[in-house]
């Protein structure tokens, strides 16, 4: 079949909604005009766009819309089988593989969260919970670039949000005809600068207090970026701006996806956009009874098998560089980094091949092979920084920029920068790539961004152990004793 066209929303269609829609984003001070040109921005919006434009490679990347029998994107797939989660899993690899997994908050993550919202439709209540479903259809049939924000901002983390002393959190302040009124913040959203809407809600890690304050807190909501009264306030730039080549920084130069704060100064949200509201049990038991949490780590340890494949390439190509691959410690670091690529990938299959169903029809795939690369894999992450590092050792820190390959000193660069297996060009253009993977400002975002995107650990950790069949194990260990003291007795 070949590759194709995929007739979907197109990335310079993404591009002239994020140059079009009156977004209010701001960074090192300033207002940004747009987000699509201002350099600080530009290269997350262009990958952002070359994934929007992908072809489609045997009809991997697609499925048929049940509302209207048009091609939309498999990310949005509510799954009925352990082979629509192969499926699936295909597309969130084929955008990964794209970016290395540098990518980390790609549209397909929220895509799978409102899926699973919408599946879930009935257990969010009567009179909001339709709204699930509705938005999420209208995002599948409009393609959107969609994230979340769900955090508080960190002002006293020994109290909860209704009992901070300052009105802070992002809450609903008032109802009205149209919609509610929310003023506040959020402390993180991930892509906010390129996406089309926000889901608001909060976070799962932090149940909310059953009391009357508590239930201003207690909502979920889609957001368009463009809402008058949001803004968007992001940290620095990772992409150094002052770079003598866009060599030199590879992984930040495209793929600084940028994170913000989201303020709502009495920002109004239609009712229509709402699918929970004030109702404190079911906020807190959202993501347990819709399967959210699954579904998405489904979609992200996927992330994680093409980013431990990714820093597996550059770890094999540094070494191979200067012939330190023929040094049996550098080997066996390698080998380290292939069995965590395969340990991904078990586990990855293994949750598909052990796929359940939810009570609501869907495809569910197994829990636990993903929780077990939710805690480990940011350790994996770290520690093939670590390696990365130990092979490319002083090498990668004394290569030079990009720009000294055509500077006027080239002559020198090209003889002094050569290693045995690769000419001053590779060897200066790989090693750049490598410090950016390992050792950069971009590559110490992205360990942080593996250790707490999915929530406090410590918390994850606590919550994973309450719920874990864990009678199953201790009575093994009862029989087995039991067994002993008979074997042994006179």
């Amino acid at each position: 079949m070949g590759r194709i066209a995929l007739a979907l929303r197109t990335g310079l269609e993404l591009l002239e909604t994020l140059r079009g829609d009156g977004r209010e984003v701001w960074i090192d001070g300033e207002r940004v005009a747009d987000v699509t040109a201002d350099p600080r921005f530009a290269g997350a919006a262009r990958t952002l766009a070359e994934l929007y434009d992908m072809p489609e490679e045997d009809g991997d990347l697609s499925y048929t819309s049940p509302t209207k029998g048009d091609s939309a994107r498999l990310c949005w797939m509510e799954p009925q089988s352990p082979a629509d989660l192969t499926a699936k899993r295909g597309m969130f690899k084929r955008w990964a593989d794209h970016t290395g997994g540098m990518f980390v908050r790609s549209p397909d993550f929220l895509a799978v969260m409102a899926s699973s919202f919408a599946s879930a439709e009935n257990v969010l209540g009567k009179d909001f919970g339709g709204n699930a479903r509705t938005c999420y259809e209208a995002a599948r049939e409009a393609d959107l670039a969609m994230s979340h924000t769900l955090i508080t901002p960190q002002v006293d983390r020994s109290k909860s949000v209704d009992a901070q002393d300052h009105d802070i959190a992002a809450r609903i302040v008032r109802e009205t005809d149209d919609g509610m009124v929310l003023s506040g913040a959020r402390m993180l959203a991930t892509l906010s600068p390129f996406c089309d809407e926000l889901l608001v809600m909060p976070a799962p890690s932090y149940p909310l207090p059953d009391t009357d304050k508590g239930r201003a807190y207690a909502y979920a909501a889609y957001v368009p970026v463009g809402t008058p009264g949001l803004k968007l306030i992001c940290r620095p730039s990772l992409a150094p701006q002052g770079a003598g080549s866009p060599m030199d920084w590879p992984l930040a130069a495209r793929f600084d996806e940028m994170d913000a704060m989201v303020v709502f100064d009495e920002v109004l949200v239609p009712w229509e956009r709402v699918f929970i509201f004030r109702d404190i049990d079911v906020c807190n038991a959202v993501y347990r009874e819709s399967f959210a949490a699954t579904q998405m780590a489904h979609q992200y340890v996927t992330k994680d098998l093409a980013k431990a494949e990714f820093m597996l390439g550059v770890a094999l190509s540094v070494a191979r560089a200067a012939k330190a691959d023929e040094f049996l410690h550098v080997q066996n670091m390698l080998a380290e980094l292939i069995n965590m690529a395969e340990t991904v990938r078990a586990c990855l299959v293994a949750s598909e091949a052990n796929a359940g169903t939810t009570p609501f029809g869907t495809a569910l795939p197994d829990r636990w092979p993903l929780e077990a690369m939710r805690f480990n894999f940011p350790t994996m992450f770290r520690r093939a920084c670590d390696i990365v590092q130990n092979i490319g050792a002083g090498g990668l820190m004394m290569v030079p920029s990009a720009a000294e390959l055509s500077g006027k000193l080239s002559d020198d660069v090209a003889r002094y920068a050569q290693a045995a297996n690769a000419s001053a060009t590779e060897r200066v253009n790989l090693f750049r790539l490598a410090v950016d993977a390992s050792t950069s400002g971009f590559a110490g975002r992205q360990q942080l961004y593996e250790r707490y995107f999915a929530g406090d650990p410590v918390r994850a950790a606590a919550i994973l152990f309450k719920s874990y069949d864990t009678d199953t194990y201790r009575k093994r260990i009862d029989d087995f004793l039991a067994v002993s003291e008979e074997a042994t007795s006179p």
